[in-house]
């Protein structure tokens, strides 16, 4: 059994590279180990570049320890399945089979797809569906809305690769680019679109001081890579209260008091789409749709004039895009679909499980612990200081050696110490036939 906390732990309310503050430690506990001043914008080297070490020497702790303390994102981890008893068996033993993940503490299962003859099956998590259509550049945004009309995340499209932002998609290139173009931002990743649209940077959407990344995670669709899957990284079937929207734009003309409202092509446009914009007050839908360019609004425009109007909706966008809406699709439990040991990584099947034995079972979860011992937080805090040394020109002197020393020999003692910490923490896993 695992510990599950100790006062000695190292906690950090608010983790934040650019501001100097990791998972593992911070710029205040290195300067403090140090002797030195605070780090700051000014300092050398600054507060946002410490944060930059601390990343780094995070990721070093997680290889030479083999697990993670911070929440890492494990994507499409193939499994082959085995059969260990027969379904009809299966209730008294709780499955009839079980993979065994990379990663331990396990924190989230994602995507669970599994190989049924003909399809993938998704298992795991609260999931919804984009899958791009035909004119999918009408498409004006993707919106993901937090449970209880909550935060809303919304996903612009731009045409102009010169034009476009950290927080939008590009929608030039083609179908399934766009779709690549949409999981990069829900991810907030680096996009592999790189190539294509000359980005530098990784892509980066917040509201409210919420990141879109800490609440969805996206992918391609296996078998049709026009369809984006966004799961809900909240518990279990929270995420089944999230919305999904799509918006659309058209150049229309309203008539003050008309219900009336011309539009550029209605056939793009659906029934209850909620439409807002200059002349246009208060929840205003579409009632009926007259023609090719005429629509009947549930209200009364408020104002005369032609300007660019944006259509909303929960459902899809004739010949733009489907939507389907977060469905859970979990049942993890003792006798359920499946359930896991999250400690120790492993997945048993009961009720949906693989037809097939090779490749059958693709994974994607959040693993890391939710602890970060003392051990970790002391070793991580002398490597980021020993790489601090190691940059610095100047003489620090280290308290417990009551002299100056040279960069090289604090440089090799941090390290040496540190190194010396990180032995024996690795997990070891035992496989018995």
């Amino acid at each position: 059994m695992g510990t599950t906390i100790s006062p000695s732990d190292f906690t950090e309310i608010n983790p934040s590279y650019s501001n100097g503050r990791g998972f593992y430690t911070n710029a205040t506990e290195v300067a403090n180990l140090l002797q030195i001043p605070a780090f700051s914008s000014s300092t050398y080297p600054t507060l946002a570049q410490i944060g930059t070490i601390i990343k780094r020497i995070e990721g070093i702790v997680d290889d030479k320890v083999k697990r993670s303390f911070r929440p890492i994102i494990t994507k499409d981890e193939y499994h082959n399945f085995e059969f260990t008893r027969g379904p009809s068996a299966s209730n008294y033993g709780g499955y009839v089979g079980f993979i065994q993940l990379k990663q331990m503490k396990v924190r989230k299962m994602i995507s669970l797809l599994l190989w049924q003859g003909s399809q993938y099956q998704e298992v795991a998590s609260a999931q919804a569906k984009v899958t791009l259509k035909d004119n999918f550049r009408d498409l004006n945004s993707i919106i993901l809305q937090l449970p209880n009309s909550g935060v809303s995340f919304e996903m612009v499209a731009e045409n102009v690769v010169g034009s476009l932002g950290n927080d939008e998609f590009c929608n030039t290139f083609g179908i399934k680019t766009t779709a690549e173009e949409i999981v990069n931002v829900v991810n907030e990743q680096f996009p592999s679109t790189s190539q294509y649209t000359g980005a530098t940077a990784p892509k980066e959407l917040t509201s409210s001081s919420l990141s879109i990344s800490d609440f969805f995670y996206g992918s391609r669709d296996k078998s049709n890579g026009k369809q984006i899957n966004i799961s809900s990284l909240l518990l279990s079937d929270d995420g089944s209260d999230c919305v999904l929207k799509a918006t659309i734009k058209q150049t229309c003309t309203t008539v003050n008091a008309s219900i009336n409202l011309t539009v550029a092509d209605s056939s793009k446009l659906a029934v209850g789409m909620t439409v807002t914009g200059t002349g246009i007050s208060g929840t205003i839908t579409i009632a009926s749709i007259t023609n090719s360019t005429i629509v009947v609004l549930s209200g009364a425009a408020t104002a005369n004039g032609t300007n660019a109007l944006t259509f909303t909706t929960t459902d899809s966008i004739p010949t733009v895009c489907d939507l389907t809406s977060f469905t859970d699709k979990e049942d993890m439990q003792r006798l359920g679909s499946y359930w896991t040991i999250n400690e120790e990584g492993r997945v048993f099947f009961l009720r949906d499980y693989p037809y097939h034995k090779d490749n059958s079972v693709i994974a994607t979860y959040v693993a890391g612990d939710n602890r970060v011992p003392s051990a970790i937080h002391e070793a991580t805090t002398k490597l980021v200081a020993a790489e601090i040394i190691r940059m610095d020109d100047q003489s620090v002197l280290l308290a417990e050696t009551g002299g100056n020393m040279s960069a090289k020999e604090k440089y090799d003692i941090l390290r040496k110490e540190a190194m010396d910490t990180l032995k024996g923490k690795g997990d070891i896993v035992y496989f018995l036939d």
